[in-house]
């Protein structure tokens, strides 16, 4: 008896299990098709099974990162999810601004603790040295620099004015040429326009000219900059160079303000000034003798008589007047008062008839000195009524004040 119950559910318990794998089989079997009752288990499975991998990046930037495999693996993180190589520059250049930031208000010796008993103003204008926190500051953006160009292959300095919508003297000058050969040329000046500095720095705390090794040791870092330029521009280039930076174009294009020149003009004084300046920009004035100098001033008064006849009496009288700095200060001045322009070269024209009709009055034997001393105040008196009726008495007395207008009492 007890065996054949035992036998009965050893039938049951098999019948059992062969109910289960029968049913978990035909669950297997369910079309995918057909809609499926997820439980939230089951749901949270499939997102975590479907969701792509999240990457969390993290920027814990220290000074030791900077030049790392961890900063190189950041940028890549960022590119790697699309990042936009302007954001990625962008981020780059706060990221070191906010490093570098304690470095640059360390440069001015503020104090940590400010009270309201301290005269700091004081303190910031007499115990720091201005010259060694350009230095220093100056040091600290050629770092970041470096660190940009490696980093992401990025100019800094065009980063930022790009950003703040700017373009600087070399930026706009040097437009001809790729943003990386821009980039070269613009540090090869940078650098030596530094190095000078240096020198122009001693000559003011000095007080007297600089010395002869010292002006022959400028002579040469000009020759070491044109051999770099040399190499770093084509021939085509280097020319092109030349008309937006050299020295000779410099003066001619200051010459040419205010007579709406054109490339033609432009080109006619420069080729004369350029000759000039070959010849004569290599040597220093202050060590020439006697027949030295007065063969510079020679080919001096050469180059003006021919720029005189290329360009006719009455275009290079305008030419003159552009070099004369009384005429720019005058412009700006009618610009400030919101003159017409015209204002600035009828003051300019007043000027050139003053000193006419002095000269003629100091050079004339028949007058004594009393007469002479008459005759110039005079001139001097009716010159002042005609510039203050063209300028008016407002813009007048700033003139004065300005010590612009020292020219009326020469």
């Amino acid at each position: 008896m007890v065996v054949a119950l035992l036998l009965l559910n050893l039938a049951v318990v098999a019948g059992l299990l062969t109910f289960l794998v029968v049913e978990r089989q035909e669950v297997r079997r369910i079309p995918a098709e057909e809609p499926l009752v997820k439980n939230e288990v089951t749901t949270s499975a499939l997102v975590s099974e479907m969701a792509p991998p999240v990457i969390v990046v993290t920027n814990t930037f220290q000074w030791a990162q900077l030049e790392s495999e961890d900063y190189h693996e950041y940028i890549g993180r960022l590119r790697s999810i699309g990042c936009p190589e302007t954001t990625i520059r962008d981020i780059i250049i706060a990221d070191l601004d906010k490093l570098l930031a304690p470095e640059i208000r360390a440069l001015y010796g503020r104090r940590a603790e400010l009270s309201y008993w301290h005269p700091v103003e004081e303190e910031l204008a007499n115990d720091v040295d201005p010259r060694e926190v350009s230095r220093k500051s100056t040091e600290l953006e050629r770092r970041k620099r470096e660190i940009v160009r490696e980093l992401v292959g990025a100019d800094l300095v065009r980063e930022r004015m790009e950003m703040q919508g700017e373009e600087d003297f070399y930026e706009r000058r040097l437009a001809f040429l790729s943003p990386e050969r821009r980039t070269q040329v613009r540090e090869i000046l940078e650098k030596y326009q530094t190095m000078e500095q240096r020198f122009r720095e001693k000559e003011l705390e000095d007080g007297e000219p600089l010395d002869a090794g010292d002006r022959a040791q400028i002579r040469l870092m000009a020759r070491e900059r044109e051999n770099e330029l040399g190499q770093a521009l084509s021939p085509e280039e280097k020319t092109q160079f030349e008309l937006w930076m050299s020295p000779s174009a410099n003066h001619v294009r200051h010459a040419l303000y205010g007579m709406n020149a054109t490339e033609q003009e432009f080109q006619t004084a420069y080729q004369t000034r350029r000759a000039f300046d070959d010849k004569w920009s290599g040597r220093d004035e202050l060590f020439l003798g006697a027949t030295e100098r007065a063969e510079m001033e020679s080919d001096r008064q050469r180059m003006e008589d021919t720029t005189r006849e290329q360009l006719g009496d009455e275009r290079y009288a305008l030419y003159q007047r552009g070099q004369d700095e009384d005429y720019h200060s005058l412009s700006a001045l009618a610009t400030r008062f919101k003159l017409p322009r015209e204002k600035a070269a009828e003051v300019y024209g007043y000027k050139k008839v003053a000193h006419e009709i002095k000269s003629q009055v100091q050079n004339n034997a028949d007058l004594s000195d009393e007469q002479k001393t008459q005759a110039t105040k005079a001139i001097v008196e009716e010159t002042v009524g005609a510039v203050r009726a063209a300028l008016g008495e407002r813009a007048f007395r700033y003139y004065q004040r300005s010590g612009q207008a020292g020219w009326i009492q020469e």
